[in-house]
């Protein structure tokens, strides 16, 4: 399980979340952490609630409204609740101040409260992005990840199949690289995996014959894109006598990779002499798309070969 200690979350998002210094230095040591374990589900962050209490505790309008309204023993009683949950610090938002008797309850546990100047749902929302992706279950894949159509398509093979020349080639014809070598992907959501590129990496590219190469120096900015959301991969195998009948012909199979639980569609592409792989890849992705629209081009041919059929019987 992935987590992020308070000290470091506040330098990390001081600026970008607004945030003022803690109320006292209590709780550095203390750590956000998510839970998807049955029995014992909880976020990292969201709102003030005793029932489903989470890491990060977000005191917005409604919730400053009420706990205001609660006389000192109620109030008392409902953070006392709070602090047999996972919290580990409240933020509240622009203008919705805690009790200064609640404040100094939450010291007392250890709990730093922070104050933040942006409002209740970008407080919430923004906190939420940072922490999916500081918290997220990751893996680091070998193999070049680009952009093609705006689809993110990772590509593997063999070490010397040639990887690195197909993504300069694709480069080259206006599409964007975000990593070489290695990709480090990261599950941010239940149904999105994301990849970029380890900071030492990021630019460079290795190309057999020429070395390493500064895509951004060669191609400019546009060349390069800092993540995106892996749908598709290729995988790149050389062309034998051994293996020539074993690739789909139709189209009509859908092959997947499990990349951190999730099955992604995996296209296997033949390498061989005289072939333009750039332009295949193009298709492919092309391809993707209108297979998430719901448009599948085998299932289609399939289906006129049977209407040709049906005519010629009658």
């Amino acid at each position: 399980m992935a987590t992020l200690g308070i000290d470091e979350f506040f330098k990390r998002y001081q600026k970008k979340l607004a945030l003022s210094p803690p109320s006292a230095i209590v709780g550095q040591t203390r750590e956000i952490k998510l839970s998807r374990q049955a029995g014992n589900t909880f976020e990292a962050v969201d709102y003030f609630n005793v029932i489903r209490t989470s890491s990060i505790v977000v005191v917005g309008y409604q919730e400053s409204r009420y706990i205001n309204k609660l006389g000192l023993d109620e109030q008392t009683r409902l953070f006392k609740t709070l602090f047999q949950g996972p919290v580990c610090s409240i933020i509240t938002s622009r203008g919705n101040d805690l009790p200064a008797a609640m404040v100094k309850l939450c010291e007392q546990q250890g709990i730093p409260v922070f104050g933040s100047e942006l409002d209740d749902s970008d407080l919430l929302d923004n906190t939420r992005y940072y922490l999916s992706h500081a918290l997220a279950e990751h893996s680091d894949e070998h193999g070049v990840y680009i952009e093609v159509y705006s689809v993110g398509v990772f590509i593997i093979g063999d070490s010397g199949v040639g990887k690195s020349e197909l993504a300069l080639a694709l480069i080259a014809r206006g599409h964007r690289l975000i990593s070489d070598d290695i990709t480090r992907f990261s599950r941010i959501y239940p149904d999105v995996i994301d990849g970029r590129s380890p900071d030492l990496l990021t630019d460079f590219m290795e190309v057999r014959g020429l070395g390493i190469v500064n895509i951004r120096a060669m191609f400019g900015a546009n060349s390069l894109k800092r993540n995106k959301a892996l749908r598709l991969i290729i995988n790149m195998v050389q062309l034998t006598s051994d293996n020539s009948d074993q690739f789909d012909r139709l189209g009509n199979t859908i092959n997947t990779r499990n990349i951190l639980g999730l099955e992604i569609p995996e296209v296997t592409l033949p390498v061989a002499p005289g072939r333009n792989l750039a332009v295949i890849v193009e298709a492919a992705a092309r391809n993707h798309l209108l297979n998430m629209n719901g448009y599948n081009a085998a299932e289609d041919f399939i289906e006129r070969q049977h209407q040709a059929i049906n005519r010629n019987q009658k």
